[in-house]
């Protein structure tokens, strides 16, 4: 019989997974925040001993082709060689890898959502329309990172229905991949991420990119786009999943949105997003 999964089971599900890293959205919120400090961001990251470590370990290796003789100590100085954006990249991977590692997630489902997030990164990072508005790389990250995280809620309590959706989507039918999830569970992976993500306390845009990135809408903002397009290239690159990727058609409303142009050169793209996607995926994986 059809399950018909409710936002309280959802929610009560949610209350058994590993505590979601708060670590990530208080670096999230430093982004959005005028007053936010280096100060502020270096005590967030200074609160979490294998974060400092990280951080050190990446800033020693980028001094040795300097001329510093001993190993770095102090966090100012690591940002300098680092720069904000990179220590807000480590910050917020090293988490969602140990958030990953403590929900026993397989590693095609994290090299998926790794090449999901680069990709994402590399779209928020195109020159923007006229019209539209910026889109933080760290944001972009996010989204795509953890765009598909009601596979995980799905598969955890649900295995056995998860797997069966999963066989099914991949036969040929007239049914979408959302369409098989909601006669499986009553409900897509799109909105359960919702739920979590909003129980989490994520950003609204990044709310709204992991429950809408199947159905982008250009009226509900660039990041929704970059997403819906990020996981189709990846998709089309066969990269996670084992390759097995449910495929999504692309829209070409979120292409415009995302400020992909056809007339740009996409094999450098593509080239970035699996070069990145895999020097990235190794850390990532290493720090879980």
């Amino acid at each position: 019989m059809p399950l018909r999964l409710s936002e309280d089971e959802i929610i009560a599900g949610a209350s058994l997974l590993p505590a979601f890293p708060k670590v990530v959205t208080d670096i999230l919120a430093t982004i959005d925040d005028d007053n936010a400090t280096v100060s502020g961001l270096i005590e967030l990251v200074e609160s979490d001993p294998v974060l400092t470590a990280r951080v050190f370990s990446l800033a020693n290796s980028a001094a040795k082709s300097g001329n510093w003789r001993k190993g770095l100590r102090d966090m100012h100085v690591a940002i300098s060689m680092i720069g904000m954006s990179r220590l807000r990249q480590i910050a917020i991977s090293v988490s969602l890898a140990d958030f990953g590692r403590e929900t026993r997630v397989t590693r095609d489902f994290w090299d998926h959502s790794v090449a999901v997030g680069v990709a994402a990164q590399e779209l928020a990072r195109l020159r923007p329309l006229p019209d539209s508005s910026l889109v933080s790389a760290d944001y972009a990250l996010v989204a795509g990172l953890l765009h598909d995280i009601g596979f995980l809620w799905m598969a955890r309590f649900y295995p056995l229905e998860y797997q069966m959706a999963r066989q099914a989507m991949a036969q040929p039918g007239g049914e979408s991949n959302i369409e098989i999830e909601r006669r499986y569970f009553g409900i897509d992976h799109c909105q359960v991420g919702r739920i979590l993500a909003i129980g989490w306390g994520l950003p609204s845009s990044i709310i709204e990119a992991i429950s809408s990135h199947h159905r982008p809408n250009p009226a509900l903002g660039r990041l929704v786009a970059i997403t819906h397009v990020a996981e189709v290239l990846v998709a089309a690159l066969g990269m996670g999943m084992n390759g097995h990727t449910p495929f999504v058609s692309l829209s070409d409303a979120a292409r415009v949105a995302a400020g992909l142009d056809w007339k740009d050169d996409l094999n450098s793209l593509f080239g970035r997003i699996e070069a990145r996607s895999n020097h990235f995926g190794r850390i990532f994986l290493s720090m879980a």
